[in-house]
């Protein structure tokens, strides 16, 4: 079940799983990442529960054109379930809008397998980075 999860941004296991996607997986990293979620109410954070726990997380922003992922994490012992591509339809079904993702090396294949096209840059802090895009039928 894919669900508003901003009240559980002080959960540990939340912790966990965004540290496996945030850029600075640090403590204090994470702190800046949920104080982001907890102060900007036009930015959403979603969870995939399953069982009573959260197996995946989503943080996103919609705009007139598209839904864009800022973050997106799966347990790792959730992954290879489907999970992320779970939270990958439920927002193409809640939405009906186009998906765009920045990503890394690291993660684009994730996207890639999902049907996103991907254009490579350079970001002139992060070094080689992809655009990822998913659009609507």
């Amino acid at each position: 079940m894919f669900a508003d999860a901003k009240d559980k941004l002080n959960d540990p296991v939340v912790h966990r799983i965004i540290s496996y996607a945030s850029f600075d997986g640090s403590p204090e990293g994470i702190a800046k990442t949920v104080q982001k979620y907890q102060l900007n109410p036009e930015l959403y954070f979603y969870a995939w529960i399953g069982n009573g726990q959260v197996l995946g997380i989503c943080g996103y922003e919609i705009h007139n054109d598209k839904v864009e992922i800022h973050l997106i994490s799966v347990d790792e012992q959730a992954r290879g379930r489907g999970v992320g591509g779970d939270i990958i339809l439920a927002l193409l079904r809640y939405y009906g809008k186009d998906i765009e993702a920045e990503t890394d090396d690291e993660a684009v294949g994730f996207y890639r397998k999902r049907g996103f096209t991907t254009h490579e840059f350079i970001h002139e802090t992060r070094g080689k980075r992809h655009t990822c895009v998913l659009k609507t039928l």
